[in-house]
């Protein structure tokens, strides 16, 4: 077997969990995925590299602001349809 290459003796670095968290949020039409994935975003640029899953927050970001503005359209939708006049 050959000596250790320096690669090899780096610690692996680990996924943010709450940037999996703000995922799977972002995949069930959550829009808290926009927060979780702002929080998991920090913590991994305040980690200095020994955390990743800078892709899987900022997704989780922009889908959450995406469901976000579907809920409120969504609401705003039903609030018109409760509060039209009926045509008599």
């Amino acid at each position: 077997m050959s000596d250790p290459t320096p690669a090899d003796l780096r610690p692996r670095r680990r996924t943010n969990a709450l940037a999996v968290v703000a995922f799977i949020l972002a995949l069930l039409v959550s829009p808290f995925a926009a927060l979780f994935g702002h929080i998991a975003a920090g913590q991994i640029h305040r980690s200095g590299g020994a955390e990743r899953g800078a892709p899987l927050a900022w997704t989780a970001v922009g889908l959450g602001y995406l469901w976000l503005a579907g809920w409120i359209f969504a609401g705003a939708l039903v609030y018109q349809a409760f509060t039209a006049p009926f045509p008599s």
